[in-house]
């Protein structure tokens, strides 16, 4: 009964999460291309000096929006505030990453392959990284440099890079691009809270007291506006990637995340200067091609591992990539183990089985699991593994048979 509690539970904070993510992207996504695309008035006095308007068909209508310079005691009433789409999909999203990711001391993230630390040691650096890469960011956009760009920008990207790297010397690949996508949501749901409404309040407060409309306090919230507005495409890859074994098993996985994530950055700009760029187009399709033919060329690069490990930790690594590469961690890995169970801890232990037997989870027992799976059915879960057997080579059972014992003896 606790178990199917968790799992509604699971599920009802998974569609909430999904659905308030929509919305609020949705409306980073809209609210940037009104912005970009406003028709600066010939004028701009008047009592409320406008900054731009817009004309928008929809629905058998058309919209007419305006921004304007607001006079203190003509606050207009409604006036919609767009926050609690962000705080829905961060708290919502932080309590998926505790129940099903921090739990069970962290195993789901550490690599055994890599690091002999215990599970629960991932569960504070994944914690550390989220609240500590937050501080970081801010404090280097409050720096002087956040009047320089093309120096902040570049300098952002690549810590986020190196924090990446540093992940990865400990963390298994799916857990270091989910870690690095809650790091960016958590950037970006912190924007929205300490510095776009922080600011916009400010300046709502001044013009009720009677003060003039501060454009400053304005701009400081749209700078980072934008900013969440380019991560947004990175963040929606990264919360996505559990569906991409084959980039985040790969020896170069890092590489590659900081391919993709620069790549989608730098479309979002491209699509932001369709009017002020007209090959903008072009260079999407290029860029898009240029970033997936280097993406196939770090897929095809032999690992530093594979090439400077002992005969068994080779093994061991091949056998984690051929593991998530052809999308066994999607069904045996913590935190997704809901069709097949958890093999995290699983190898030497003895398993219940569906006919009432258990069995030894050895070496013989994890081969026969994987060529003839249907032979014997662990209890509580159905029969609906494909056989591997004339699928694989011997060598490849080996190295898969290898690596689900490495992470079963996982402190």
């Amino acid at each position: 009964m606790e178990s199917d509690l968790v799992g509604w539970v699971s599920v009802v904070f998974r569609f909430v999460h999904v659905l308030a993510a929509i919305m609020w992207i949705g409306n980073s996504l809209l609210f940037t291309w009104m912005e970009l695309n406003l028709i600066k008035p010939a004028s701009a006095g008047g009592e409320n000096p406008l900054l731009g308007t817009l004309d928008m068909l929809h629905g058998g209508g058309v919209y007419h929006l305006e921004k304007r310079v607001l006079k203190a005691g003509a606050i207009p009433e409604p006036l919609h505030w767009f926050m609690w789409q962000s705080y829905t999909t961060w708290i919502t999203g932080f309590v998926l990453l505790l129940s099903l990711y921090h739990s069970g001391s962290g195993a789901f993230f550490i690599d055994p392959t890599k690091t002999a630390l215990p599970g629960w040691s991932a569960v504070l650096l994944s914690l550390a990284g989220i609240f500590g890469g937050w501080l970081v960011y801010d404090r280097l956009w409050l720096s002087p440099l956040r009047r320089h760009a093309k120096i902040a920008i570049p300098l952002s990207l690549a810590l986020l890079v190196l924090v990446a790297a540093l992940y990865g010397q400990i963390f298994n690949g799916r857990a270091v691009y989910l870690q690095i996508g809650a790091m960016m949501g958590t950037m970006m749901s912190a924007n929205v809270f300490f510095h776009i409404i922080a600011n916009q309040k400010r300046f709502m407060a001044a013009l009720q007291s009677g003060k003039p409309h501060d454009l400053e306090l304005g701009k400081k919230a749209k700078e980072r506006s934008l900013h969440n507005h380019y991560m947004t495409f990175p963040v929606l890859f990264l919360m996505l990637s559990a569906h991409f074994p084959q980039l985040t098993a790969a020896a170069w996985n890092i590489p590659i995340l900081a391919v993709i994530v620069v790549t989608l950055m730098f479309i979002k700009f491209l699509m932001n200067s369709r009017y002020t760029f007209s090959d903008w187009l072009p260079c999407v399709g290029g860029t898009f091609f240029f970033s997936a033919a280097t993406i196939f060329i770090f897929l095809a690069l032999p690992g530093v591992m594979e090439s400077s490990s002992s005969p068994e930790q080779r093994r061991i690594v091949a056998g984690r990539q051929l593991f998530l590469g052809t999308g066994c961690g999607a069904c045996h890995m913590q935190g997704s183990a809901s069709l097949a169970p958890d093999l995290h801890g699983v190898s030497g232990k003895p398993q219940p089985m569906a006919d009432g037997s258990v069995v030894i989870a050895d070496a013989d027992y994890l081969r026969e699991a994987i060529l003839t799976p249907h032979l014997k059915i662990v209890k509580g879960y159905p029969a609906v593994m494909p056989a591997y057997a004339g699928q694989f080579s011997a060598a490849q059972i080996d190295s898969l048979v290898a690596y689900v014992q490495s992470i079963g003896s996982n402190p």
